[in-house]
């Protein structure tokens, strides 16, 4: 994302978003997407229902991004917009979770071996990111319990501190390595649907 980081003025990246700019909804999305998640899944009570309201909230900002005034601040308007879809898909929650759970189940019934190790090969490189991202001994802890084979009570020894430790570590490890995960299956899905309307 060059160009862009956190110091980044909201109105000269709504400004860029308005004039077709998909780096500056890019910013917007990772400056966003934890607060808006937890928004929606308060209410939604699903991660999989939240995760669709959050992707169709951001395709919807990006369809009327010519309506955006980047002088007004942009969270209230992002939550208005997520909250209208969310009561829109809570109408029909209950049969779209169903049949679209039933879709993915012969979906992956039906996955060829090539393309199971497309996936497989994809979720390992997230993974190696997730972990590269990691400092001291969290990053520690994940190579020699999960890579390496050694049990808590070894990792401990190794690295001179209590299991108890170990465990949190590996906690913190586990939940760095989801969020990264869903946040970059997040951003993917979400270009990829704004690629379709160009």
């Amino acid at each position: 994302m060059k160009g862009y980081d956190d110091t980044n003025d909201e109105h000269e990246l709504l400004n860029k978003l308005k004039a077709g700019d998909q780096q500056a909804l890019t910013v917007l999305y990772y400056r966003y997407i934890n607060r808006l998640m937890y928004y929606v899944q308060r209410t939604a009570k699903s991660t999989f229902l939240a995760e669709d309201v959050v992707h169709d909230t951001f395709i919807k900002v990006w369809q009327n991004r010519d309506q955006i005034d980047p002088s007004r601040p942009f969270e209230p308007y992002l939550f208005t917009i997520a909250k209208r879809t969310l009561l829109n898909l809570l109408r029909r929650a209950r049969h779209e979770v169903d049949i679209l759970s039933e879709i993915r189940r012969h979906a992956l019934q039906e996955e060829n071996t090539t393309e199971l190790q497309l996936e497989y090969n994809e979720s390992n490189l997230l993974v190696n990111e997730a972990i590269a991202s990691m400092s001291g001994q969290v990053k520690q802890t994940f190579i020699l319990c999960r890579m390496e084979g050694m049990s808590y009570k070894q990792a401990a020894e190794t690295l001179n501190v209590t299991e108890s430790t170990i465990n949190k570590h590996m906690s913190k490890a586990l939940s760095l390595i989801r969020e990264h995960i869903r946040t970059k299956n997040g951003l993917s899905v979400l270009l990829a649907c704004i690629s379709l309307l160009k």
